[in-house]
């Protein structure tokens, strides 16, 4: 399968899971979005993907704290800006907290 033409968001994808995502996804062609709150273990990720023979213009890097609105807002705006549409959102790493009335 390849995801040629196809915009990819990835939440964190500083380390782990999401850094090999992304990765991946690059290789097979994608437009890539990498995004965490960690912005040297991102820089890493984005090194990465251009060391594997990606082109600067399928990368976008954002760093940003996802679990806000405004951290949300700016991963999209940016990955519009650069990309145009959004195909694939891929939620790694994402502390949700839940709050009970008492």
């Amino acid at each position: 399968m390849s995801f040629s033409g196809k915009t990819v968001i990835i939440t964190g994808s500083s380390n782990g899971i999401g850094r090999s995502a992304a990765l991946l996804f690059a290789q097979d062609g994608a437009n890539v979005t990498i995004t965490g709150r960690n912005a040297e273990r991102l820089e890493e990720t984005r090194k990465l993907i251009l060391k594997s023979g990606v082109s600067e213009s399928h990368l976008n890097s954002v760093v940003a704290d996802v679990t806000t609105s405004d951290g949300q807002n700016l991963l999209v705006k940016s990955t519009l800006d650069k990309f145009e549409k959004i195909h694939i959102l891929v939620i790694l790493r994402v502390q949700v907290q839940m709050y009970r009335k008492t």
